[in-house]
Protein backbone atom coordinates (compact mmCIF):
# COMPACT_ATOMS: atom_id res chain seq x y z
CA UNK A 1 0.00 0.00 0.00
CA UNK A 2 2.70 2.52 0.95
CA UNK A 3 4.27 2.12 -2.48
CA UNK A 4 1.14 3.69 -3.99
CA UNK A 5 1.23 6.78 -1.75
CA UNK A 6 3.57 9.78 -2.12
CA UNK A 7 3.80 13.24 -0.61
CA UNK A 8 3.81 16.54 -2.45
CA UNK A 9 7.59 16.96 -2.13
CA UNK A 10 9.09 17.74 -5.52
CA UNK A 11 5.78 18.63 -7.15
CA UNK A 12 5.43 21.73 -9.34
CA UNK A 13 3.34 23.72 -11.79
CA UNK A 14 5.30 24.45 -14.93
CA UNK A 15 6.18 28.13 -15.32
CA UNK A 16 5.27 29.21 -11.79
CA UNK A 17 7.53 29.80 -8.79
CA UNK A 18 7.14 28.73 -5.16
CA UNK A 19 3.90 26.79 -5.70
CA UNK A 20 2.35 25.36 -2.52
CA UNK A 21 -0.51 23.35 -4.02
CA UNK A 22 -2.31 22.48 -7.22
CA UNK A 23 -5.60 20.72 -7.91
CA UNK A 24 -7.74 19.89 -10.96
CA UNK A 25 -11.23 18.53 -11.61
CA UNK A 26 -12.65 16.91 -14.73
CA UNK A 27 -16.42 17.42 -14.82
CA UNK A 28 -19.02 15.49 -16.78
CA UNK A 29 -22.58 16.76 -17.18
CA UNK A 30 -24.43 13.77 -18.63
CA UNK A 31 -27.55 14.11 -20.72
CA UNK A 32 -30.67 12.78 -18.98
CA UNK A 33 -33.88 11.25 -20.21
CA UNK A 34 -37.04 9.84 -18.63
CA UNK A 35 -39.40 8.37 -21.14
CA UNK A 36 -42.05 5.75 -21.85
CA UNK A 37 -39.39 3.11 -22.44
CA UNK A 38 -37.30 3.74 -19.30
CA UNK A 39 -39.55 1.76 -16.93
CA UNK A 40 -39.55 4.51 -14.32
CA UNK A 41 -35.77 4.92 -14.33
CA UNK A 42 -33.51 7.80 -15.27
CA UNK A 43 -31.38 7.18 -18.36
CA UNK A 44 -28.08 9.01 -18.73
CA UNK A 45 -25.38 9.17 -21.37
CA UNK A 46 -22.34 11.27 -22.34
CA UNK A 47 -23.24 14.97 -22.50
CA UNK A 48 -21.09 18.06 -21.91
CA UNK A 49 -17.55 17.82 -20.53
CA UNK A 50 -15.62 20.54 -18.71
CA UNK A 51 -12.62 20.87 -16.43
CA UNK A 52 -11.15 23.37 -14.01
CA UNK A 53 -8.39 23.76 -11.46
CA UNK A 54 -6.52 25.91 -9.01
CA UNK A 55 -2.92 26.44 -7.98
CA UNK A 56 -1.50 28.65 -5.25
CA UNK A 57 1.93 29.77 -4.16
CA UNK A 58 3.99 32.34 -2.33
CA UNK A 59 4.52 35.62 -4.17
CA UNK A 60 2.76 38.81 -5.23
CA UNK A 61 2.73 38.35 -9.02
CA UNK A 62 2.28 34.92 -10.59
CA UNK A 63 3.43 34.31 -14.16
CA UNK A 64 -0.16 33.84 -15.35
CA UNK A 65 -2.85 36.37 -14.50
CA UNK A 66 -6.62 36.43 -14.99
CA UNK A 67 -7.46 36.24 -18.70
CA UNK A 68 -4.18 34.58 -19.71
CA UNK A 69 -4.18 31.47 -21.89
CA UNK A 70 -1.52 28.93 -20.94
CA UNK A 71 -0.68 25.24 -20.97
CA UNK A 72 -1.30 23.79 -17.53
CA UNK A 73 1.11 21.12 -16.36
CA UNK A 74 0.95 20.06 -12.73
CA UNK A 75 3.23 17.20 -11.77
CA UNK A 76 4.45 15.08 -8.89
CA UNK A 77 8.13 14.33 -8.33
CA UNK A 78 7.57 11.08 -10.24
CA UNK A 79 6.43 12.88 -13.39
CA UNK A 80 2.72 12.16 -12.99
CA UNK A 81 -0.14 14.60 -12.85
CA UNK A 82 -2.36 16.64 -15.17
CA UNK A 83 -1.64 18.38 -18.49
CA UNK A 84 -3.68 20.50 -20.89
CA UNK A 85 -2.97 21.19 -24.54
CA UNK A 86 -1.04 24.33 -25.49
CA UNK A 87 -3.14 27.40 -24.54
CA UNK A 88 -5.76 24.92 -23.35
CA UNK A 89 -6.26 26.59 -19.96
CA UNK A 90 -7.46 30.09 -19.15
CA UNK A 91 -7.19 31.90 -15.82
CA UNK A 92 -10.56 33.08 -14.54
CA UNK A 93 -9.42 34.74 -11.32
CA UNK A 94 -6.17 35.74 -9.62
CA UNK A 95 -6.13 36.43 -5.89
CA UNK A 96 -3.29 38.23 -4.09
CA UNK A 97 -3.47 37.92 -0.30
CA UNK A 98 -1.63 39.81 2.42
CA UNK A 99 -2.02 38.75 6.07
CA UNK A 100 0.16 40.85 8.35
CA UNK A 101 -1.56 39.89 11.57
CA UNK A 102 -1.43 36.21 10.66
CA UNK A 103 2.36 36.38 10.12
CA UNK A 104 2.12 35.14 6.53
CA UNK A 105 4.04 35.63 3.33
CA UNK A 106 2.15 37.23 0.44
CA UNK A 107 0.30 34.49 -1.44
CA UNK A 108 -1.22 34.18 -4.89
CA UNK A 109 -3.99 31.87 -6.09
CA UNK A 110 -5.02 31.23 -9.70
CA UNK A 111 -8.37 29.68 -10.56
CA UNK A 112 -8.36 28.36 -14.14
CA UNK A 113 -10.74 26.59 -16.50
CA UNK A 114 -10.80 24.81 -19.84
CA UNK A 115 -10.18 27.05 -22.83
CA UNK A 116 -9.90 24.25 -25.37
CA UNK A 117 -9.10 20.55 -25.49
CA UNK A 118 -8.94 17.89 -22.82
CA UNK A 119 -7.17 17.68 -19.49
CA UNK A 120 -5.05 14.54 -19.51
CA UNK A 121 -4.11 12.58 -16.38
CA UNK A 122 -0.97 10.47 -16.38
CA UNK A 123 2.54 11.50 -17.38
CA UNK A 124 3.25 15.20 -16.71
CA UNK A 125 6.36 17.35 -16.76
CA UNK A 126 6.80 20.32 -14.43
CA UNK A 127 9.70 21.68 -12.39
CA UNK A 128 10.69 24.75 -10.39
CA UNK A 129 14.38 25.63 -10.52
CA UNK A 130 13.97 29.06 -8.90
CA UNK A 131 15.39 30.05 -5.53
CA UNK A 132 12.63 30.56 -2.92
CA UNK A 133 12.26 34.26 -2.11
CA UNK A 134 8.79 34.83 -0.62
CA UNK A 135 7.89 38.33 0.51
CA UNK A 136 6.37 38.82 3.96
CA UNK A 137 3.07 40.66 4.30
CA UNK A 138 4.47 42.91 7.04
CA UNK A 139 5.63 45.55 4.51
CA UNK A 140 2.18 45.85 2.92
CA UNK A 141 0.59 49.26 2.43
CA UNK A 142 -2.81 50.46 1.23
CA UNK A 143 -3.01 54.01 -0.08
CA UNK A 144 -6.49 54.81 1.21
CA UNK A 145 -7.45 57.33 3.88
CA UNK A 146 -7.36 55.84 7.36
CA UNK A 147 -5.79 52.52 6.35
CA UNK A 148 -2.32 52.82 7.88
CA UNK A 149 -3.14 50.23 10.57
CA UNK A 150 -3.64 47.54 7.97
CA UNK A 151 -4.20 43.96 9.21
CA UNK A 152 -4.87 42.03 6.01
CA UNK A 153 -6.13 42.61 2.48
CA UNK A 154 -7.00 40.77 -0.69
CA UNK A 155 -6.82 41.96 -4.30
CA UNK A 156 -8.84 39.97 -6.83
CA UNK A 157 -8.33 40.21 -10.61
CA UNK A 158 -11.19 38.75 -12.64
CA UNK A 159 -11.57 37.79 -16.28
CA UNK A 160 -15.19 37.22 -17.29
CA UNK A 161 -14.39 34.54 -19.85
CA UNK A 162 -17.41 33.59 -21.99
CA UNK A 163 -17.91 29.91 -22.77
CA UNK A 164 -19.39 27.97 -25.66
CA UNK A 165 -20.41 24.41 -26.49
CA UNK A 166 -21.10 23.78 -30.18
CA UNK A 167 -21.22 20.96 -32.68
CA UNK A 168 -17.57 21.68 -33.45
CA UNK A 169 -16.41 21.23 -29.83
CA UNK A 170 -17.65 17.61 -29.64
CA UNK A 171 -19.40 18.17 -26.33
CA UNK A 172 -16.49 19.98 -24.73
CA UNK A 173 -16.78 23.41 -23.07
CA UNK A 174 -14.47 26.05 -24.54
CA UNK A 175 -13.69 29.60 -23.37
CA UNK A 176 -12.07 32.78 -24.69
CA UNK A 177 -10.69 35.81 -22.79
CA UNK A 178 -13.41 38.21 -21.69
CA UNK A 179 -13.87 41.55 -19.92
CA UNK A 180 -11.56 42.32 -17.04
CA UNK A 181 -12.59 43.41 -13.55
CA UNK A 182 -11.13 43.69 -10.05
CA UNK A 183 -12.13 44.14 -6.44
CA UNK A 184 -10.49 44.35 -3.03
CA UNK A 185 -11.22 43.87 0.65
CA UNK A 186 -9.18 45.04 3.62
CA UNK A 187 -9.30 44.76 7.40
CA UNK A 188 -7.86 47.57 9.51
CA UNK A 189 -7.68 48.91 13.04
CA UNK A 190 -8.82 52.49 13.57
CA UNK A 191 -9.41 55.03 16.32
CA UNK A 192 -11.25 57.87 14.62
CA UNK A 193 -13.32 56.21 11.85
CA UNK A 194 -11.48 58.34 9.30
CA UNK A 195 -12.45 56.29 6.24
CA UNK A 196 -12.48 56.97 2.50
CA UNK A 197 -15.55 58.94 1.45
CA UNK A 198 -18.69 57.04 0.49
CA UNK A 199 -18.50 56.06 -3.20
CA UNK A 200 -15.14 57.79 -3.53
CA UNK A 201 -13.37 56.94 -6.79
CA UNK A 202 -9.63 56.89 -6.22
CA UNK A 203 -6.40 55.53 -7.60
CA UNK A 204 -5.42 52.79 -5.16
CA UNK A 205 -1.95 51.37 -4.55
CA UNK A 206 -1.49 47.97 -2.92
CA UNK A 207 2.09 47.88 -1.64
CA UNK A 208 4.09 44.65 -1.64
CA UNK A 209 7.27 46.13 -0.12
CA UNK A 210 10.44 47.56 -1.61
CA UNK A 211 8.56 50.47 -3.19
CA UNK A 212 6.56 48.15 -5.49
CA UNK A 213 2.79 48.24 -5.90
CA UNK A 214 -0.21 46.82 -7.61
CA UNK A 215 -1.81 50.03 -8.97
CA UNK A 216 -5.53 50.18 -9.74
CA UNK A 217 -6.83 53.28 -11.39
CA UNK A 218 -9.63 53.50 -10.47
CA UNK A 219 -11.40 51.92 -7.47
CA UNK A 220 -14.82 52.94 -6.19
CA UNK A 221 -15.32 52.44 -2.45
CA UNK A 222 -18.26 50.11 -1.87
CA UNK A 223 -18.01 49.36 1.85
CA UNK A 224 -16.80 50.95 5.07
CA UNK A 225 -17.89 48.95 8.12
CA UNK A 226 -16.51 49.85 11.58
CA UNK A 227 -16.91 47.53 14.55
CA UNK A 228 -16.30 48.49 18.17
CA UNK A 229 -16.49 45.51 20.57
CA UNK A 230 -17.53 47.19 23.82
CA UNK A 231 -16.77 44.11 25.88
CA UNK A 232 -13.13 44.21 24.88
CA UNK A 233 -11.03 44.07 21.75
CA UNK A 234 -9.92 46.74 19.32
CA UNK A 235 -11.83 49.23 17.17
CA UNK A 236 -11.66 47.70 13.71
CA UNK A 237 -13.19 48.10 10.27
CA UNK A 238 -13.68 46.42 6.92
CA UNK A 239 -13.08 48.34 3.70
CA UNK A 240 -13.98 47.18 0.19
CA UNK A 241 -14.02 48.50 -3.34
CA UNK A 242 -14.49 47.59 -6.98
CA UNK A 243 -12.68 48.56 -10.15
CA UNK A 244 -13.92 51.04 -12.73
CA UNK A 245 -11.97 51.52 -15.96
CA UNK A 246 -13.26 55.04 -16.54
CA UNK A 247 -14.32 57.97 -14.37
CA UNK A 248 -15.22 61.48 -15.50
CA UNK A 249 -14.05 60.63 -19.01
CA UNK A 250 -10.57 59.62 -17.81
CA UNK A 251 -9.33 56.12 -18.60
CA UNK A 252 -7.55 54.18 -15.87
CA UNK A 253 -5.32 51.11 -15.80
CA UNK A 254 -4.27 48.14 -13.71
CA UNK A 255 -0.51 47.78 -13.39
CA UNK A 256 1.45 44.96 -11.73
CA UNK A 257 4.45 45.52 -9.42
CA UNK A 258 6.92 44.74 -12.24
CA UNK A 259 5.31 47.40 -14.45
CA UNK A 260 3.26 44.98 -16.56
CA UNK A 261 -0.02 46.60 -17.56
CA UNK A 262 -2.76 44.05 -16.95
CA UNK A 263 -5.50 46.33 -18.27
CA UNK A 264 -5.38 49.63 -20.12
Amino acid sequence: MAADIISGIGGAVQGEECVRLWSTRRISLPGMAICSASDGSVVRGPGIADWEGVYAGFGYQPTNLAGDLFQFAGATRDGKGATSVADGAIVAQTNIDWDIEGNKFIEYTNFFMAATGVLTYGSASASDTSTPHPTHSRDATLSLTGCSELRKMQLVLISLNPKAVTAATAGRTERVPGNQDARFTAKIYTKDANFPAEEAIVETLFGVGGGLFWTLKWMIITLTAPLLPLGGGLFEADIAGKFTGFTGGAKGNITAPDGTIWWN
